[in-house]
């Protein structure tokens, strides 16, 4: 399995914390750290790649863009909504820029397990023991 996600970075004061929760997507708000999480539903061989220079760059190209075409991408919307969504946006990126939020693609495994098979009663055709 392997997915792309923001999250807050680890170790904030209190008050870093909760600006952190409200600068991000709903799901940064999560007590829990990914990679633990993966491990308790039974993942392995867990990995973290930091994306968060990559995601700045693309982030602020982003920004510049819509800005750019403000009137037109505001038109497709319902009203004010292309600027609340420019202003998550912006909030979230500064909350990026200085260190409160990061952005990584994680990766894991799930062992194999052996499943027991059903006997496929070849013993007497010369595959097991014979009698």
């Amino acid at each position: 399995m392997a997915f792309i996600t923001t999250f807050v970075t680890p170790g904030l004061s209190p008050s870093d914390r909760r600006r952190a929760d409200r600068s991000g997507p709903r799901a940064v708000a999560t007590r829990r750290d990914h990679r633990q999480l993966l491990r308790s539903a039974g993942f392995a061989a867990v990995e973290e790649t930091d994306l968060t220079p990559d995601f700045l760059i693309t982030s602020r190209a982003w920004s510049a863009e819509n800005t750019a075409h403000a009137d037109e991408l505001a038109a497709l919307v319902p009203p004010g909504a292309f600027e609340e969504r420019q202003r998550e946006r912006c909030t979230q990126l500064v909350a990026v820029e200085d260190g409160l939020l990061k952005r990584a693609l994680f990766s894991a495994t799930r062992p194999l397990r052996l499943r027991a098979r059903p006997s496929l009663g070849l013993a007497g055709a010369g595959f097991g023991r014979e009698a």
